[in-house]
């Protein structure tokens, strides 16, 4: 059984490849919760599903045709689909979860389809879209929630426009030519997980999380606020404290500082030896 140190290291360590494995990735976030996973396992099953998919797309005529051979193995053979139902099911970040049970959330079933066709040699990327994950295969935008529904220029438009997400148009142009490297991907699979404990007030486990997240997003100082919040919960006032205090050092503009100035004060009055 892998520790948790030795499982953190393998994360870090391939979200920094250039050309990791996705799914090798996504696996390392499922391992804390199974450290007995079996990698291999899930590895030779995309690549048995990649294989298959290569026997029928030898035979595609067109770009099109070969996307229509890997839509239809992945969401009408294999069966993967949108768990609507339990959409905030932790589970539905699991990448081993969502392959054994064929459901998920648009970003994990994303790693799927991007997972195949890039062992395929297919022009497919993901598209950071806020609010749902979507797929670029070639010249078209899928959605990997709704069984690889094709989303038009348009109506991504408009779904950031009800978003109130500011210059929509340049922002569409901006996500499709800026597609995300392994560890963006990671980040967001991370943030839902992070999510889906906080609703379930699992804070033991998003705290875990949030932890990840500091290491991959060194540059990003709300994941400092946020890990202080959570020690905070936890009654790990000096941890706390420092996290609150180098995320102001690095956020000294945030609109809540006076209110995480105050917190910092209270924590240390309980921490008397706090240094």
């Amino acid at each position: 059984m892998r520790s948790v140190d030795e499982i953190r290291s393998e994360l870090y360590r391939v979200a920094g490849e250039p050309d990791a494995d996705l799914a090798a990735a996504a696996l390392w976030i499922a391992a804390e919760e199974y450290p007995d996973l079996d990698h291999g396992a899930y590895l030779r099953y995309l690549d048995g599903v990649a294989a298959t998919v290569e026997e029928r797309v030898e035979t595609a005529s067109d770009d099109g045709a070969a996307r229509a051979a890997l839509s239809e193995e992945v969401f009408v053979r294999q069966g993967f689909a949108g768990n609507a139902t339990e959409y905030y099911d932790p589970r539905n970040s699991y990448l081993n979860e969502v392959i054994d049970r064929r459901r998920g959330i648009p970003i994990t079933l994303a790693v799927v389809y991007l997972s195949i066709g890039r062992r395929l040699g297919m022009p497919v990327e993901g598209v950071n879209a806020p609010g749902h994950f979507l797929v670029r295969h070639g010249d078209r935008v899928l959605d990997p929630f709704a069984s690889g529904r094709e989303v038009g220029p348009g109506t991504l438009l408009e779904q950031l426009r009800q978003m109130n997400v500011p210059e929509p148009e340049v922002r569409v142009r901006h996500l499709l030519a800026s597609p995300p490297d392994t560890r963006a991907i990671l980040v967001r699979m991370l943030g839902n997980l992070k999510a889906n404990h906080l609703q379930r007030k699992d804070f033991v486990r998003s705290l875990a999380v949030v932890d990840r997240l500091v290491h991959l997003e060194p540059g990003n100082p709300l994941w400092l606020r946020d890990r202080g919040a959570l020690y905070q919960r936890l009654d790990c006032a000096r941890a706390a404290v420092t996290d609150l205090e180098r995320y102001l050092e690095r956020a000294p503009d945030d609109p809540e500082r006076d209110v995480i100035r105050e917190t910092i004060v209270k924590l240390s009055r309980n921490v008397p030896t706090l240094q």
